[in-house]
């Protein structure tokens, strides 16, 4: 079917509303650029968004403009559109008011879940819940807690039981809660709610952790998403800048604790934003892989404090010094969701991990390392039809089935290099990345 203008117009919000959120006035100095537009669409952009709109060649485009045109459901082809009742602006402020409620429908349900505790071995685990049906357990990241999940919970909430908690840090006697810890965390949820099997989805370190409950339980995990992942990395596999400098980081401390005020002083800066770059397309890479606005305290809690660095310090050292599961492994479905701009673990699975995915790894274009909160909707339609059959391989699947915005997401191959460096290295040669 031709694509509307609406349409048109649903896929440049999206964009717009998640480059605005990183910097404001991105749209004031460059314009957004795209091919076959529908009829009315430079006038459409310009009334709802304040943005200039060039029709052009995709070789011109910078990875904002790819990332509309990968929303848009049919570029091939279009259909002449008339201005709604009230104008496109009009238009626009009830999309922003859709996501706004949509925003409220989540923060609602971190007050609205069941608290519950399970008691394990000496230890309570205290722990949310909602919904009704098979139960899906989301394992948050060593060190935080489970407010990164409430955007994607809230839409796979319906026809799920969804069960989460923070992360534990000490055990009973004070010393840091080891992997072993977070395993049983999970068997004592499985067992208070009364089930013996359950789905799980791990984010960052708890993608390994995941990964490690469904490898030691067998029959227990029916089908386990690894979103985001980082894991332990040997020397052939790629890592993130951040994790080789985590790492250095967490060995210092748990090798002399008393470094760990000195590395939190170091640490304390990282965050800073830096101005966008003059040049257009290493702009753009930059303006996506910013970190969300909001997250401030939900990044510092690993580092809020000596105590809380030394704990991670050994949590993180220890798990990373495991190693996968081997490729003869008896493991449930997997299926690895990366971010292609994630800044934080490298988006590449290590090589031991991809004989138990069997091809089932995506990466989101454009995407950072908090997908869960930028891009619920796209992660929840991806896990929802994972865990409808685990069976289904999404690189197979045709545009226009059951997973949301298939072109969103580049399946069973890396996402072309758009790191800055790449970026500024195509300009230097006259190539488009």
């Amino acid at each position: 079917m031709p694509e509307s203008i609406e349409s048109f117009l649903s896929a440049v919000h999206r964009t717009f509303a998640e480059v605005t959120r990183r910097a404001p006035d991105y749209f004031t100095t460059r314009p957004l650029r795209v091919s076959a537009p529908p009829v009315g669409a430079v006038a459409a952009v310009a009334d709802a968004f304040g943005a200039r709109l060039l029709t052009t060649a995709a070789q011109e485009f910078t990875a904002v403009d790819e990332l509309v045109d990968r929303r848009r459901c049919d570029p091939t082809g279009s259909v002449p559109g008339s201005e709604l009742a009230g104008g496109w602006a009009r238009w626009r402020h009830d999309q922003d008011r859709r996501t706004a409620l949509r925003a409220a429908r989540a923060a609602h349900l971190a007050r609205a879940m069941d608290r519950r505790t399970a008691r394990h071995e000496g230890r309570s685990v205290h722990y949310r819940v909602c919904g009704q049906g098979p139960l899906l357990v989301l394992v948050t990241a060593l060190g935080h807690t489970d407010e990164v999940w409430y955007p994607l919970a809230e839409r796979l909430l319906p026809g799920r039981r969804v069960a989460m908690w923070d992360a534990g840090e000490r055990d009973p006697s004070g010393r840091p809660w080891t992997l072993a810890g977070q395993l049983a965390d999970v068997d004592a949820v499985l067992h208070a709610e009364g089930v013996r099997s359950c789905d799980v989805i791990g984010w960052c370190s708890g993608a390994q952790v995941a990964l490690e409950y469904a490898y030691r339980r067998p029959g227990a995990v029916r089908a386990a998403v690894l979103l985001n992942g980082s894991y332990p990395r040997a020397g052939a596999d790629a890592a993130s800048r951040y994790e080789r400098d985590l790492a250095a980081v967490c060995a210092s401390v748990v090798a002399r604790p008393e470094r760990a005020s000195r590395a939190l002083r170091m640490l304390a800066g990282a965050g800073a934003v830096v101005p966008l770059p003059v040049d257009e397309r290493l702009a753009a890479v930059e303006v996506l892989a910013r970190t969300p606005p909001g997250l401030a305290s939900v990044l510092r809690r690993p580092f809020r404090d000596a105590n809380a660095l030394v704990n991670y310090s050994h949590q993180l050292s220890e798990l990373w010094r495991r190693e996968l599961p081997g490729p003869g492994a008896s493991v449930p479905p997997l299926l690895s969701l990366a971010a292609g701009l994630d800044r934080v673990a490298a988006p590449e699975p290590p090589r031991a991990l991809l004989p138990l995915l069997s091809g089932r790894h995506g990466e989101l274009v454009g995407a950072t390392h908090y997908s869960m909160l930028d891009r619920p909707e796209v992660v929840a339609a991806v896990c929802a039809a994972f865990f409808d059959d685990p069976t289904h391989d999404p690189a197979h699947e045709a545009a226009g089935g059951p997973i949301a915005a298939p072109r969103e997401i580049v399946w069973g191959a890396p996402v072309a290099d758009v790191s800055p460096t790449a970026v500024q290295k195509s300009i230097n040669e006259g190539v488009t990345p």
